[in-house]
């Protein structure tokens, strides 16, 4: 047997991280099923040093995203599961705007037949109540640390495990 119990996955990314390679793991972990899995990337933890830098590349990446038939080779994001899960996706994200979070990409659905939403970029903090649940779902919260240690206890902060990366050439 197989058991899965959920998880809030963080990919920490350092002053030191070489972008070329840490941004199209962003990209893919987090978007590359529509968020549907365990294993999805929930949690981006930046450096406080790289964030003005980061945001902007990973907005235009997600921008390049091709959303479709997830049997097409050229899309990279596909529909989420049901009706339920939109409702979900939409909640969070009103959730998060509320507590001051900032819509920096995506937030909608997509009008037509199907499941279909935005990947979603959200600024926010790590422990609302928001960020600490699995939605399965496109968004992609984005947080700043100052130390490795800080960000290392943020990412031991959620009460999900299953996985977690770092970023860093040190």
């Amino acid at each position: 047997s197989l058991l899965e119990l959920s998880g809030n996955n963080a990919l920490i990314i350092d002053e030191s991280a070489n972008l070329n390679h840490a941004i199209p793991s962003v990209v893919f972990g987090a978007v590359g099923t529509c968020g549907q899995r365990c294993t999805s990337t929930r949690r981006l933890l930046v450096h406080e040093s790289r964030i003005d830098e980061i945001l902007p590349i990973i907005k235009h990446a997600y921008a390049q995203v091709k959303i479709g038939d997830p049997l097409d080779k050229s899309v990279l994001m596909g529909p989420l599961i049901d009706q339920a899960v939109v409702e979900q996706y939409l909640t969070a994200i009103t959730t998060a705007t509320s507590a001051g979070g900032e819509l920096i990409y995506g937030g909608k659905v997509i009008e037509g037949p199907g499941n279909f939403v935005e990947p979603t970029i959200i600024r926010a903090e790590n422990h609302w109540e928001v960020v600490q649940n699995e939605t399965f779902a496109p968004i992609l919260y984005v947080m700043t640390f100052s130390t490795i240690e800080q960000a290392i206890d943020m990412q031991n902060h959620a009460r999900q495990g299953l996985s977690s990366s770092i970023f860093t050439n040190s």
